[in-house]
């Protein structure tokens, strides 16, 4: 439904760069789970091991949980290329290790493989149509409709794992899931019964498969 959104060849090679290449130009710190990651506006993080969630905060402490962020995946480039800045909470999911690389060593970088450039903008386009989309299926979808787009579109952004179900890899708590769509933890509880119900979802070591993925479209509300 949504793979035409997200490339994942171009995402495979954006990875293979920064985890492969970049990364070892920078200065890597280990992360427990649930630890807090800061970064100044001078440099950009590259998630090396583990992964890593980026969330928005409100005043009064509300969180919108923005995207997991796996190996090779980066995040801080938009301060960095953008200017200006805003405010993130950025933290390890699980143990994970970060290469934090400095805005000197990007443009240095640049100059000597433009490519490096395409990657930075790959990332962000990436994560704006990540954004848009959670942003049109809070005003398009009722509860059901919600999460069934979200099902169907972490399951775009997952590495693919062969055969005819989609597996959602990003390992993702009902809380996180409820955070994600705008939704209470109850509710997300109560669909993804009732999906698992009428066999269109299927729990298996820890990740959501999805059996019918045409029946979670019909929930659905989209862009076309």
């Amino acid at each position: 439904m949504y793979e035409e959104a997200f490339d994942s060849v171009s995402q495979e090679e954006m990875r293979d760069y920064f985890c492969g290449w970049l990364a070892c130009q920078g200065i890597e710190r280990s992360y427990e789970k649930n630890q807090f990651i800061t970064i100044d506006g001078q440099s950009f993080g590259i998630v090396t091991k583990g992964c890593v969630a980026k969330s928005i905060v409100s005043a009064q402490g509300k969180e919108k949980l923005l995207y997991l962020l796996r190996p090779g995946e980066i995040f801080g480039e938009m301060n960095l290329v953008g200017g200006g800045a805003l405010n993130y909470m950025v933290k390890a999911k699980e143990a994970s290790a970060i290469s934090f690389v400095s805005q000197k060593i990007l443009k240095q970088e640049i100059i000597k493989n433009p490519e490096a450039y395409l990657y930075i903008i790959h990332s962000i386009t990436r994560k704006f149509r990540i954004v848009l989309l959670q942003s049109t299926n809070s005003l398009f979808n009722d509860s059901r409709g919600k999460i069934a787009e979200a099902l169907l579109r972490l399951a775009a952004c997952s590495e693919p794992q062969g055969g005819a179900a989609s597996i959602i890899t990003a390992h993702l708590t009902q809380n996180e899931l409820a955070q994600n769509i705008g939704c209470s933890r109850i509710t997300v509880t109560r669909v993804l019964n009732e999906f698992k119900k009428e066999h269109l979802i299927r729990l298996h070591d820890k990740k959501i498969v999805i059996l019918d993925i045409e029946a979670l479209v019909a929930f659905t509300d989209r862009i076309q």
